[in-house]
């Protein structure tokens, strides 16, 4: 939930890029004391008064990115009326600003299984017992990058294989008609 109330604890910053460190801090998973400490010695204000500060701002700041906000208008008519205009007007340029960083660092952060990006295939003879063999590739794109999975399937692999990819197609068909 935003409390709004405690953004005021930002007038107490004495540099604008001090602010700007605390809206990046605010975006951590997790805050560390030492974080705390600092916030609370830049503003002048207890650790409690921090932790809720970071809260709401966190909270502030990830319902513009949940509803995909980017515009300074938009961002800006968030805040109430009376909430100090310098302070929001400030805080919308660092949000602006800081939103395709944050947008990154969550999607970078998400856990996610590998994607098939690209295959191939061949089928030979093995030479020694002259069993034909299908040679399949597949090219996986994962957290670390693309990797390549490579099987040798036998025409009863390759069988079984493809019995279990008909049944997958007509349970996904099942749920989308």
């Amino acid at each position: 939930m935003v409390e709004f109330e405690t953004f005021n604890l930002l007038l107490n910053a004495k540099k604008k890029d001090f602010i700007k460190k605390i809206c990046h801090e605010s975006m951590k998973d997790d805050y560390t004391d030492e974080t705390l400490e600092a916030v609370a010695t830049m503003l002048d204000c207890s650790a409690q008064e921090t932790k809720n500060l970071l809260a709401s701002l966190n909270s502030f700041i990830s319902k513009i990115a949940q509803n995909d906000m980017t515009g300074s208008e938009e961002i800006n008519a968030l805040f109430p009326e009376d909430f100090h205009k310098n302070l929001a007007s400030l805080l919308t340029k660092i949000i602006v600003e800081l939103l395709p960083f944050w947008r990154q660092q969550t999607t970078e952060n998400q856990v996610s299984l590998p994607k098939l990006s690209s295959f191939s295939w061949s089928v030979s003879t093995q030479q020694d017992t002259n069993t034909p063999l299908c040679f399949l590739n597949l090219n996986v794109k994962g957290k670390s990058g693309t990797e390549s999975v490579n099987a040798h399937l036998s025409k009863e692999s390759l069988e079984s294989l493809l019995s279990g990819l008909k049944q997958i197609k007509t349970q996904i068909n099942q749920l989308t008609s």
